[in-house]
């Protein structure tokens, strides 16, 4: 929903049929036949509508998104939109953040990651006077950037945004109706074009009967609105979700959801509330409570880490004096390492992960040369009053497992590689999680929880929100297993970025479509990938900027409502695209049969327009717009043909035998639009069940307003009396109409499945 209006309008305004359409008006205007341009109302009513909702859709989302537009902090402590950023000012960013504008580093460090521009997934440290362009992220550290150009000014706008991935989405319902689209702009000039010289070559028809019989088989064969109701059916979906608080950033996001069979969760926001807290800390012996608070508000004073646990653990460290720290060197937390690291004359301290805090420093020993003053078993806290041993990273790790398990987040707090304190955080679940979670059971959609945390933390957090299962651990998994595990498991802990990313392809290689949510850097990867991403307002501007839609509100619960809306689409769509297909394929064959057969093509325009608006246009749009939750099931294409197919040979059978019996052309023409219409109330009737009442209505409407047609306007319509066989032949065809229906899609069924 990023287009401009005059995108809008170029789009449902300069297409082939709306060329095909202007054409064929003029040539029927040429021929003085004006009861045949009924059409282009019905033309011109889908234009208007089409326009006037996907406007409304785009003014209702860009609303949206500017109440919730990323807001940055300058240097000089004012706060600005990116749209209100101008060069000189001096952007602080942090952990998350998006950079907005291409600059210069003034001052500061962190880790970058500019796959965006460089198509390299590797971070790279920045520090002051290194350049920064528009869509980088900052995976870790803190930086100032000076603005040098921003808005439309900036490297990624002038490359059309792509610093933001925007990707074709996978959908199934726009992929459908493509085909459609394909298969009747290559069929519709040739054929037009050859029924003219036939009419007028080979049967000597005059030109004014020949155009209008050319523009009767080209204008049943264009699937007039087909297009326009399924943009209108997007865009209403799309405003309904943004009145739920969800900012849909693809149009077709909300039918992807719908057909996904693989919701893969990250665990903080989405499971949880994303309110971390620091509930205890078990200090190791030689150590205080009082002592690990002083260090953490001394390290978290130097360090610039942002998220969650971070801002956790200086809230839970406020109001105790903060330990000075000389610091020599110093690492923000990253997700590949999982733990922050600054080194001071006291040693080097570490908050994080604890078995990579021990795989960092076992490293770093062998990296030394094994020497005893760089052993981790040999170092010294300075507040201890015993040496650090093997024995206690064991007894921490034993710890660590215990509390875990029962959903803790537990990072560890070392010294030299040597444990000094276990810190307990927790995220409550969100209240709705478990019925959610029993939602998209019920569905049969597969639920994988997929985290950096802690395996036993993820596995406790996700069997309380009703995901069962043991978790994996991911730490030294390579890829060549992942695809095996990914259909053996549905919960994952120690997950690296560049591993959620393969989880979700592998799962989408076995033939699934995945959707994945997700709430930080770690995640932009896995969320580029997914067929359908999601993230939370509240996430890093990372994870939102490459999503498919956002929600506003934070709440996990708003999924089962995004699902239905997409339901709505793609069972409405199926329903009317199969009613416009009825008309499309029997004018084609109608055409073919001309081309052979028949003298003149059976139809004048105006006849068709009248069938086509009410047994397709008017019902279209009722059955597009109404409520329909129902599960989706097969192809969209097969599912529209296998109810179409049908309905367009019984038309062929009709006409055939009508031009079979003794009359006049004008005969043979009310004949064909008779039980024509007759055929097309009866497959709007088939369409419509399971039966409504608005259903119901709907048919008796349309049924009655073709009896008015019929008998009102006849003149109009070129209809004129039929003698007795040929009444009887309408009367029987239209008691026979239903049973022939139902035995030709016994007839289709059959043949499907035997694959004859």
């Amino acid at each position: 929903m990023t287009h401009s209006y005059w995108d809008i309008v170029r789009r449902q305004t300069f297409t082939l049929f709306n060329a095909v359409n202007l054409v064929l008006a003029l040539l029927i205007a040429w021929t003085g036949a004006w009861q045949n341009m009924f059409f282009v109302g019905t033309v011109l009513t889908n234009w208007l509508i089409g326009m006037i909702q996907e406007i409304r859709a785009r003014r209702t989302l860009n609303q949206l998104a500017l109440l919730h537009q990323d807001t940055y902090h300058l240097a000089d402590g004012r706060t600005v939109t990116r749209d209100g950023l101008e060069p000189g000012m001096v952007v602080v960013l942090e952990q998350g953040d998006q950079v907005p504008c291409d600059g210069t580093v003034t001052s500061g460090s962190g880790e970058v990651d500019e796959s965006q521009q460089t198509g390299e997934s590797e971070e790279v440290q920045r520090t002051a006077g290194d350049r920064l362009l528009s869509g980088m992220t900052i995976i870790s550290g803190r930086l100032e950037l000076r603005a040098d150009a921003t808005g439309d000014n900036t490297r990624a706008a002038k490359l059309m945004h792509e610093a933001r991935s925007h990707k074709k989405f996978r959908s199934p319902l726009r992929d459908a109706i493509d085909t459609i689209v394909r298969f009747c702009t290559i069929a519709i000039i040739p054929c037009g074009v050859l029924l003219f010289v036939r009419s007028l070559y080979a049967t000597q028809v005059p030109v004014k009967q020949a155009i209008n019989s050319m523009a009767a088989a080209l204008i049943g064969m264009i699937p007039e609105g087909l297009v326009v109701l399924t943009s209108i059916a997007l865009a209403v979906a799309s405003v309904k979700l943004a009145k739920e608080q969800v900012l849909v950033q693809q149009l077709y996001c909300s039918e992807t959801l719908a057909r996904t069979d693989v919701l893969c969760l990250d665990k903080t926001g989405t499971l949880t509330q994303g309110k971390m807290t620091l509930v205890k800390i078990l200090t190791q012996p030689g150590w205080t409570e009082q002592d690990v608070k002083q260090i953490l508000a001394g390290l978290y004073a130097v360090l610039p880490d942002s998220n969650a646990t971070a801002v956790a653990i200086r809230r839970g460290c406020e109001g105790v004096p903060a330990r000075f720290f000389t610091v020599q060197d110093m690492k923000p937390f990253a997700s590949a390492t999982k733990f922050s690291k600054v080194v001071t004359r006291q040693g080097t301290w570490c908050v994080g992960a604890l078995s990579n805090i021990l795989a960092d420093a076992q490293n770093q020993w062998a990296a030394d040369g094994g020497s005893a003053a760089a052993s981790p078993s040999q170092s010294k806290p300075s507040a201890s009053s015993e040496a650090a041993s093997p024995a206690s990273a064991d007894q921490a790790l034993r710890t660590q497992e215990i509390w875990a398990s029962r959903g803790y987040r537990v990072l560890a707090l070392t010294l030299d590689g040597t444990p000094a304190a276990l810190l307990l955080l927790q995220d409550p679940l969100k209240p709705d999680v478990r019925q959610t979670v029993g939602y998209f059971r019920k569905q049969g959609v597969d639920l994988k929880v997929i985290s950096g945390d802690d395996p036993a933390t993820v596995q406790a957090i996700a069997n309380e929100a009703g995901i069962t299962g043991k978790a994996v651990s991911m730490q030294h998994v390579g890829a060549q297993d992942i695809p095996v595990l990914m259909q053996t498991h549905s919960i994952f802990g120690r997950v690296t970025p560049d591993q959620k990313k393969a989880m979700v392809q592998a799962l989408q290689v076995q033939g699934h479509v995945v959707a994945m949510t997700g709430d930080g850097v770690n995640d932009v990867l896995a969320l580029k990938a997914a067929d359908c991403s999601i993230a939370m307002g509240s996430d890093s501007q990372a994870a939102r900027a490459v999503s498919s839609m956002i929600l506003l509100n934070n709440q996990f619960d708003d999924l089962p409502g995004i699902v239905v809306q997409g339901r709505r689409v793609i069972n409405n769509i199926q329903r009317t695209a199969s009613l416009f297909l009825v008309k499309t394929l029997f004018s084609f064959g109608l055409t073919l049969l001309t081309l052979v057969f028949f003298r003149v093509y059976p139809f004048e325009p105006v006849q068709l327009s009248v069938i086509s608006a009410l047994a397709t246009g008017i019902p279209s749009f009722v059955l597009t717009l109404e409520p329909n939750d129902s599960r989706v099931q097969g192809s969209f294409l097969k599912n529209v043909l296998s109810r179409a197919v049908p309905g367009a040979f019984n038309v062929l059978i009709l006409v055939t035998i009508a031009r079979l019996l003794p009359g006049t052309r004008a005969q043979f023409s009310t004949m064909a639009t008779l039980v024509a219409g007759i055929n097309a109330l009866w497959v709007l009737f088939f369409v419509c069940q399971p039966m409504t009442r608005i259903r119901a209505a709907l048919v008796a409407f349309m049924a009655a307003g073709f009896v008015i047609a019929v008998l009102f306007f006849g003149k109009l319509m070129f209809l004129v009396p039929l003698d007795l066989w040929q009444l009887a032949f309408v009367i029987a065809a239209a008691v026979a109409i239903p049973f022939v229906l139902r035995l030709l899609s016994a007839l289709e069924r059959r043949i499907l499945k035997t694959g004859m």
